[in-house]
């Protein structure tokens, strides 16, 4: 993928991102063998592309973000935004056991 210039190899990140996003949310017929090949195309083109050429992540399409999280979690062997999760799952603990005992009076 280094012969690919990187603002060639970004567009081509997000073109096989929004591939992959058009079967998931049909507005492509879905062909595993074609989705397969794209997922695996994307993983190889985003080894070697720097996160700083990749839009934000509330521009990115869902399958850019899903396949970034996936490099980092194998990259660090943790979730990327872990103090986030952990902020909210804190926050629906709270809130669950505020319901449960409003509940059981």
């Amino acid at each position: 993928m280094s012969a690919i210039p990187s603002s060639g190899q970004t567009l081509y990140v997000l073109d096989l991102a929004h591939r992959l996003q058009q079967m998931e949310a049909g507005q492509e017929p879905m062909d595993a063998v074609a989705y397969r090949l794209f997922a695996k195309r994307l993983r190889q083109a985003l080894a070697g592309c720097p996160l700083a050429r990749l839009p934000d992540d509330h521009t990115q399409p869902p399958a850019l973000a899903e396949a970034l999280a996936n490099r980092y979690f194998t990259e660090h062997g943790q979730f990327e935004d872990r103090p986030k999760i952990a902020a909210s799952a804190g926050r629906l603990l709270m809130r669950l056991q505020r319901r449960s005992r409003s509940g059981s009076r």
